[in-house]
This record gives structure tokens, C-alpha cells and sequence, in this order.
């Protein structure tokens, strides 16, 4: 279970390199004009939504060598090095002027992100399509589920907390230097994840048993059928806008760092690890709560709206202090979140497996990754207009208090409200109660699946 979730731990590292330094570095050292990186930053997550249930849908197509090697083991094997070497080549450009060099730029953004994608979507869907298989029951899932957001926090600890330290504002070499040595780590990590994720023999004949059944689904007709699942898409939605919030909050902290605080890189890491250290101390709690509750889908509505409330404080704190506080708020509703999110995903996976009679977890997953992309989307133009209509100046040193407010915006506000309109939705649609999935499971087992 621990190697099993240290792969949670390697996409955090890695999410968090990738996600708090692109745009700053882009933007701010680099000096590449914030459309241009938008832009790009677009077409790459449009990638991601094409690349992903195709990825999911091949993942899934019966193959010989299931048998002997297993399904989802020599997909995450394959992905892994490719993803962390091309992950640190986004921030090794060329040195150019940003100006006459502007389309370089433009397409070193493009085929670095976009490869990099490529193979973290091969590790990365294939793990998560292998949670439901591998751990059936409620209590294994939430052990796992929590093993797994233990190790996801530990990857944000040394993703978020600890980049800041190797890196200067105003020096792009430092940002390369930071990449390579956290892709050197980060090969050991993802080592550390083979022996949980290979495949028992027991699991190996079942895939082969199930072939000729999940073949007999198309990618697009399965595509089309998840569509038709109003519980597994309230959740895409939920966790849609969440990503939202999380891809915000982390590019802007080293915004926040710079022009609000006017401090230096290091000081991001107090404010990060103060919604750590708590989001990782109350892991424990909530998971007691969620077993007494044994409802999962109280248990996400509950960490959702706190994850998303405690967004607010951003809004109004001015110094470090105040930041950090906002973050241990926010480290409550974390954790909540974190005990919250995977079993509701396995139940709406669940469902429908029931309801079409075979196991597509992968499309499913696939599907699930495509809308989850759009959060990028959404975050990357939340970050262009804020910055075009409040006068954001990337070579200024100091920014004007409408320029500090546009990074307030795209750091609480915008995301808080659109999470909020997503969870009344999802309060409204989703209706896997207790009874509902322990009828699910029974089902399950008298289908034999």
C-alpha cells in the first residue's frame, strides 16, 4: 500500500514544480509576453484532453502480454522516466530575447509540455485506474485513500515547500538548476513506486478473463456512455473546480511572494507549510470521521465546502503571518478533502460497472482527466485577463494595489465562487447514499465482477 501510494507522492513533486514556477517563469523571467504563454498553455491543455482518454482507451484494449506482465504495471513503468526528464527541460530553454525569439519560445513550450503530458498521463491514469481494481472493500479503500493523500502531502512538502529554496528571483539559470535536481530525486522516488504497483497473479488472470468484454466497448462509444452517468460526472465537476482552486493558489504563491509581500522566494515556503504540516496532521481525524460516517458522499461535501470557504482569507491577509495563517485555515479543509475524494470516485466508478456490466475504468479515468484538464484552461485565462485589465507589468519590481488585487482575485476569490456554484451541484445530483453503493457492491459480486 505505502509503494502504492508513493506514486501519489512523485505527482505531487512533480505538480509541484510544474505548477508553481510556469507561469512566473515564463512571464516574469523569461519575459514571454503573458498571452503567448497563455496560449500555448491552452493548446497544451487541449492536448492533455484529447491525449488522456485516448491514452485511457488504449490502456484498456486487450492486449497478449496481460497475462504474463500484467495491465496498468508496464504503462506506469513506461511512463515514468520520460515524464521527469521532459518535466525538466520546460524550464531549460534557450536564452533568447523575448521578443525576436518570442516563437521559439512559443514552440519550446509547446513540445516540452506537451511530451511531458504524454507520459505522465501514461503512469499517472494508470495508476488511478488501478485503485478500484486492486482494493474492493470500503475499508481498504479508505486505508489506501489515506496512505495515499499521507504520501500525496509529503510530495507537496518536497514539491512546494522546497523549490523556493534553490531558486532567485530575477535568475532564470535557477529555475533550470532547481528542475534537474528535483528530476534526479525524483527518478528514486519513482523507483521506490514499482513493487506496489505490480499486479498479483490473481489480478492478472482477471484482466484476461475480462477482455473479450471490455473490448467489445468502443473508445467513443465509451466516451459516450460516461457522459450518461450524472453521479460519475457530478464528481468530474466537483473535482473539476477544485482543480481550479489548486492550480491558482499554487501559481500564485510565488506572485503573492514577490509583488504582495515583496519578500523572497523562501518566504513561500512558510505559508505552504503551514497548509501542510496541518492538512497532513488532520489526515488522521477526518479519516476517524469518515468511518464513523460511513457516508462518502457526506464526507466530500464536507471537505469540499471547507477546502473552499477557507479560500477567503487570502483575500484580506497583508503580511507573511497573516498568509500563513489563511494556509493552516485552508490545511483544515485539505485534509477533509483528501480523506474525501477517492472512495467517491470509486463508488461512481462502481456504479458503472454495474450499470453497463463490464470494467472500463480506464476510459473512465480517461474521461475524468479530459474535463479535469480544463481546469488548466480555466486557470491559465483567470491568469491573462486578471493580469490585462489590471495592469499587471512583468518588468516592474514593484506592482501597482490594482495589480495586487488581480493576484488576490486569481489566488481565492474567482476560484472560491466557482467551486461553491459547483458544489451546490453536486449536493443536487449526486445521490450515491450508503444504502445505494452497498446495493452496488452486492450487485458486483453477484455479476462477478
Amino acid at each position: 500500500m505505502i509503494s502504492f501510494g508513493m506514486a501519489d507522492l512523485l505527482f505531487d513533486v512533480l505538480n509541484g514544480v510544474f505548477g508553481m514556477f510556469f507561469f512566473i517563469f515564463w512571464e516574469t523571467e523569461i519575459k514571454l509576453n503573458i498571452w503567448l504563454v497563455t496560449v500555448a498553455y491552452i493548446i497544451y491543455a487541449i492536448w492533455n484532453s484529447v491525449n488522456d482518454p485516448l491514452v485511457g482507451y488504449l490502456s484498456d484494449k486487450p492486449k497478449k502480454f496481460w497475462k504474463k506482465y500484467g495491465k496498468r504495471y508496464p504503462l506506469v513503468i513506461l511512463g515514468g522516466l520520460p515524464a521527469i526528464l521532459t518535466l525538466a527541460a520546460i524550464f531549460s530553454p534557450p536564452y533568447l530575447d523575448p521578443i525576436s525569439g518570442a516563437w521559439i519560445y512559443f514552440a519550446w513550450i509547446l513540445i516540452t509540455t506537451c511530451t511531458y503530458e504524454f507520459f505522465f498521463t501514461l503512469i499517472s491514469l494508470n495508476h488511478f485506474a488501478q485503485y478500484p481494481e486492486k482494493y474492493r472493500e470500503d475499508r481498504a479503500r479508505r486505508k489506501v485513500g489515506a496512505i495515499r493523500m499521507a504520501l500525496s502531502l509529503v510530495g507537496t512538502v518536497i514539491g512546494y515547500v522546497i523549490p523556493p529554496f534553490f531558486i532567485e528571483y530575477g535568475d532564470p539559470s535557477s529555475y533550470m538548476r532547481m528542475a534537474w535536481i528535483f528530476a534526479f530525486f525524483s527518478l528514486i522516488i519513482f523507483g521506490s513506486t514499482i513493487p506496489g504497483h505490480r499486479e498479483s497473479k490473481e489480478l492478472k488472470l482477471k484482466y484476461v478473463k475480462d477482455q473479450a468484454s471490455e473490448y467489445k466497448l468502443s473508445f467513443w462509444k465509451a466516451l459516450k456512455l460516461s457522459l450518461t452517468l450524472k453521479n460519475f460526472m457530478a464528481v468530474v465537476l466537483i473535482f473539476l473546480l477544485d482543480s481550479i482552486i489548486g492550480a491558482s493558489l499554487t501559481a500564485s504563491i510565488q506572485y503573492v511572494t514577490k509583488y504582495i509581500l515583496e519578500s523572497s522566494p523562501e518566504s513561500s515556503t512558510l505559508i505552504l507549510a503551514g497548509f501542510i504540516l496541518v492538512a497532513l496532521l488532520s489526515l488522521w481525524p477526518w479519516l476517524i470521521l469518515s468511518n464513523k460516517l460511513e457516508n462518502n458522499r457526506k464526507m466530500l461535501i464536507i471537505g469540499v465546502f471547507l477546502n473552499t470557504i477557507f479560500l477567503l482569507p487570502f483575500m484580506f491577509a497583508q503580511t507573511l503571518i497573516g498568509m500563513t495563517i489563511s494556509a493552516i485555515f485552508l490545511g483544515i479543509g485539505g485534509g477533509a478533502l483528501r480523506i474525501g475524494r477517492n472512495p467517491v470516485m470509486a463508488d461512481a466508478i462502481d456504479e458503472a460497472t454495474v450499470k453497463y456490466g463490464q470494467h472500463f475504468e480506464g476510459v473512465l479515468m480517461g474521461v475524468y482527466t479530459f474535463f479535469n484538464r480544463f481546469s488548466l484552461i480555466g486557470q491559465g485565462l483567470i491568469f491573462a485577463i486578471v493580469h490585462q485589465f489590471t495592469g499587471f507589468n512583468p518588468y516592474a519590481t514593484h506592482q501597482t494595489e490594482l495589480a495586487k488585487f488581480g493576484i488576490r482575485m486569481h489566488t481565492s476569490l474567482i476560484p472560491m465562487i466557482l467551486t461553491l456554484i459547483g458544489l451546490i451541484i453536486f449536493i443536487l445530483v449526486y445521490n450515491l447514499t450508503p444504502e445505494r453503493t452497498k446495493e452496488i457492491k452486492e450487485k458486483l459480486k453477484e455479476l462477478n465482477l
